[in-house]
């Protein structure tokens, strides 16, 4: 992965939305799904599995998820990456930022 660093917007810590699209190939995107597990006794228990994937790969699963239901898949690439943030709840990862 390249060692480019994440273009911060003027008095934020954060990219704004157009910097993650501007840098889609070099940023990652990360969100944990719940999962339903099991301890060894037998008891319920709760897992957390994380996924990670760049913001061009996140953009392209929701491009996906609109051509299903016979939606426009050009030109949205905003609202794609707005709707997977919201979705999942998806946090930028930076370079710093290792597993």
């Amino acid at each position: 992965m390249p060692d480019k660093e994440v273009t911060r917007s003027a008095g934020s810590d954060r990219p704004t939305l157009e910097q993650l699209l501007e840098q889609r190939h070099t940023i990652m995107l990360e969100w944990e799904d719940p999962c339903k597990a099991c301890g060894p006794e037998g008891n319920p228990l709760d897992a957390h599995v994380t996924h990670r994937a760049s913001v061009h790969d996140c953009v392209n699963m929701m491009r996906e998820v609109a051509r299903r239901v016979g939606r426009a898949t050009r030109g949205q690439d905003l609202d794609f990456l707005t709707d997977f943030l919201a979705m999942h709840w998806a946090e930028v990862k930076t370079n710093e930022e290792k597993l």
